[in-house]
């Protein structure tokens, strides 16, 4: 951590502080267990943050500059937005309010830089108590139905992914005591995150398990020492076994098999209304929808509605997938059909814009720093390789925990600048 870990704040500065920290921490128990309150956790988190940046900055805590870099690469998404809309003479506010939220990435890191590491980094624990929360949802459905669960907070792909991403995030925080009880939370966060791989299991999310090598590339690169390696490497064997007892039953890997086959059955030309071809389908339609407007765009939600019923219509998707779908279960592809090229790159930078700058941390020479790094760097991998396959970004709830949580992750692995480094990084 920065030397400005521990600084005290003034007496207001110090409850507006933990009352953000706070925001933060319950924004992932919320995501899982409810369906309007990470929404109002982020608004929280965002008017926490005015007030942070209204109050004195407190004496000894070095001003650290925001790249213009981040400002400019969370900002593309919302410009795309704006111009596609005013091209095709549409307005859609959801999609506008959650390019916007992705934009206040900035404001958050702003007021997250003016908050003691020490403090802020007790955000991280509410991991724990959302990982549990799934795990009682997914279990109960599972033990009550026999089947795959339907959850409702979110669907079960994007329940599944982010119970995955929250168990990474778990397991890397081992190395990292946020109390002063070491043994046990090191302990409980073991425990909690293998339930988490357990539980993302019995959710049989395939897409998912793409990004569980981008996980443990992070915890060894974070973990330098011989023995860390030794402890990552245990870790990791320990979730293969939970992943292989989990799937003892055969659920998932019949659901690959399955998937496999209706892909193999999808590319000879019969469209079908199975999960892969629904897949393939909608992917075909935004590709063509993008060859057809490639710089603004059709202008997304009902627009692309429209445009699948009208492929619907030459034999080119299912009346089915015409009927069901509005987005094209792929994130890049869809903001590649909604609004064009610019809006595409737009969401390239918003995972790529803050990865570039936690990438150099983890070679920082403090652990704390690494870690912290490590694990913004999974939830930045994270969402664009469950973005692949599922869109990740079809909820504005999922914008808002990506924008918070990266903004603290850049925030606790932040060190501070030497003068030199921080007056050439605000030019």
């Amino acid at each position: 951590m920065n030397p400005a870990a521990h600084v005290p704040l003034p007496r207001l500065s110090h409850y507006v502080a933990v009352a953000f920290t706070t925001a933060l921490g319950v924004l992932p128990v919320l995501l899982v267990s409810t369906h309007q309150g990470g929404s109002a956790a982020f608004h929280l988190t965002v008017l926490l943050s005015i007030a942070l940046l209204w109050l004195p900055a407190p004496d000894g805590m070095a001003k650290v500059p925001i790249s213009r870099w981040l400002a400019v690469g969370m900002a593309v998404l919302l410009v795309a937005v704006f111009a596609s809309l005013a091209v095709n003479g549409l307005w859609k506010g959801s999609e506008v309010e959650k390019a916007a939220r992705l934009l206040l990435t900035v404001l958050i890191l702003a007021a997250a830089l003016r908050v003691p590491q020490a403090l802020l980094a007790r955000a991280l624990l509410g991991v724990l108590p959302a990982i549990w929360v799934a795990a009682i949802t997914i279990a109960g459905m599972v033990m009550e139905s026999g089947r795959r669960p339907d959850t409702w907070q979110f669907n079960t792909v994007t329940y599944g992914n982010l119970t995955l991403l929250l168990s990474a995030m778990s397991l890397l925080l081992m190395g990292l005591p946020l109390t002063r009880f070491v043994r046990t939370e090191k302990l409980l966060k073991l425990v909690t995150g293998l339930l988490g791989v357990v539980i993302f299991i019995w959710t049989q999310t395939r897409g998912g398990l793409l990004a569980v090598p981008c996980f443990l590339l992070m915890g060894m690169v974070a973990m330098r020492g011989r023995l860390e390696r030794v402890r990552v490497a245990s870790v990791a064997a320990l979730v293969a076994l939970a992943m292989i007892w989990a799937a003892h039953d055969g659920a998932l890997k019949e659901r690959i098999t399955v998937g496999m086959d209706e892909y193999a059955q999808c590319s000879s030309g019969h469209l079908a209304d199975t999960s892969i071809c629904i897949r393939l389908q909608l992917w075909r339609a935004a590709l063509h929808m993008a060859g057809e407007a490639p710089l603004f765009g059709v202008g997304g939600g009902d627009r692309f509605r429209a445009e699948l019923a009208e492929l619907a219509s030459e034999g080119k998707v299912t009346a089915f997938v015409a009927a069901h779908f509005g987005e094209a279960h792929n994130d890049f592809l869809y903001f590649l059909a909604a609004y064009g090229t610019l809006g595409a790159l737009g969401l390239i930078l918003v995972y790529l814009s803050p990865a570039l700058l936690l990438l150099p941390r983890l070679r920082h020479c403090s652990r704390h720093t690494r870690l912290f790094a490590a694990c913004g760097l999974s939830l930045c991998c994270a969402f664009a390789v469950f973005g692949i396959t599922e869109m990740m970004l079809r909820d504005m709830r999922m914008a808002a925990f990506y924008a918070a949580w990266v903004a603290m992750m850049l925030a606790l692995s932040q060190t501070a600048p030497e003068p030199q480094a921080a007056a050439s990084a605000a030019r």
